[in-house]
């Protein structure tokens, strides 16, 4: 039985090209969004999900990132947030994306967003250094208007 540690490896494993898959294999059980959309995650691999987005590695955040916007468990919504403010605009970009896209979602189902969440969207739509944040925080509000 894989302990909490070795889930915590396979994360780090997702900042390398080699081993990504595998890793994600391994962690979640799919690799595609069609299975994605199937899987139940245990929780010690929530864990180190959300343990991944604080690690040093830009590219190990952006893979929880991307893991969790497919997977579209609200329990992610507090741990993601930070991430809003992640030095590296790649990050932010996808954190705003892993809380806004209902297309990635399983059933086309987003998320169940508060207003600070939304406050949150807004400001990086406006004051955001990058304009590809800026663009991604615009689309999510646009598309979470849609939705109401």
């Amino acid at each position: 039985m894989p302990t909490n540690a070795d889930y915590n490896e396979l994360v780090s494993q997702l900042a390398f090209k080699q081993q990504r898959n595998d890793a994600i294999y391994r962690l979640i059980g799919a690799i595609n969004a069609r299975d994605l959309a199937r899987v139940t995650v245990r929780p010690e691999v929530k864990g180190s999900l959300i343990q991944g987005l604080t690690h040093e590695n830009a590219k190990v955040r952006w893979w929880c990132l991307q893991l969790m916007d497919h997977l579209a468990d609200e329990s992610f919504i507090p741990y993601i947030l930070p991430l809003l403010d992640d030095p590296v605009g790649k990050v932010r970009k996808h954190a705003i994306h892993a809380l806004t896209c209902d297309i990635c979602k399983p059933d086309k189902c987003g998320l169940a967003l508060n207003e600070e969440v939304r406050r949150r969207i807004e400001a990086a739509a406006q004051m955001d250094p990058d304009h590809r944040v800026r663009q991604e925080a615009r689309r999510g509000l646009s598309a979470w208007a849609q939705a109401q």
